[in-house]
């Protein structure tokens, strides 16, 4: 039986895991206590890893809502700022007072920790929204409608920060993707490729077509191993050629 390569990363991992859970639906083997008992840790731990992997999509997606939210803070700025370099007039001033208001913020805030900016954004609309400055408001078209974004963009994130914090506590007391990943290729490599594989040549009626697809599978994983190792290597040798 082939076995997982120790190359193969967290992902390469978890589609071999779920791919032997793929096979099982469709050349189920059942009766037996060892095979039942392996596969049923093998499918725990795949879950486990996609559960890792979903946690660090779950960061990307917040990195994608911050930029989002940084865009409607910045089209708030430029939108006043192109008011306010007008020529004088009444809406000119109304400008300058929303001017006043962003001047204490700074477009630095973008530029700040998640926590810092979504206080200072949260403080910013605060003071942009006061009945105080309605007219200065109407004096800028499309302000509260971009302020309105602004909102809907803080919300998103702050609910996607809110899951990302309880992964973060979770994989604080939890192992590592990496760790779950190895584990799992254990169970593969050292329980079940060993087990089916014996079992293909002892009773081939029941076992050998579902070693057969467990070795195509892995096959074709490992060779996309290689292959990805194989181009990042001929990438490093071409980066040093053109140093």
């Amino acid at each position: 039986m082939k076995k997982v390569t120790s190359n193969s990363n967290i992902k390469d991992s978890a589609e071999v895991g779920q791919g032997i859970i793929d096979i099982n639906k469709t050349h189920t083997i059942i009766e037996d206590p060892y095979f039942t008992i392996t596969f049923d840790l093998l499918s725990a731990k795949t879950d486990a890893l996609f559960g890792k992997i979903k946690a660090g999509w779950i960061e990307s997606e917040l990195e994608e809502k911050d930029e989002v939210r940084d865009l409607d803070v910045r089209a708030i700025f430029y939108e006043v700022e192109a008011k306010c370099v007008r020529r004088e007039s009444e809406k000119q001033k109304m400008a300058l007072k929303l001017q006043i208001i962003l001047d204490r913020y700074g477009l630095r805030i973008t530029g700040a920790s998640y926590t810092s900016e979504s206080a200072d954004v949260r403080a910013l609309i605060k003071d942009l929204k006061v009945p105080e400055l309605l007219e200065a408001r109407n004096a800028v078209p499309d302000l509260d409608n971009l302020i309105s974004n602004l909102e809907a963009s803080q919300a998103s994130f702050d609910e996607s920060a809110a899951i990302y914090l309880k992964n973060l506590s979770d994989r604080e007391k939890s192992k590592s993707a990496s760790v779950v990943a190895k584990e799992l290729r254990t169970i593969i490599n050292g329980d079940l490729c060993t087990y089916v594989g014996a079992m293909a040549k002892a009773n081939p009626d029941k076992y050998k077509a579902f070693a057969d697809l467990m070795n195509v599978l892995i096959e074709e994983s490992n060779k996309k191993v290689r292959d990805r190792l194989a181009a990042q290597k001929k990438k490093k040798e071409a980066a040093v050629e053109v140093n």
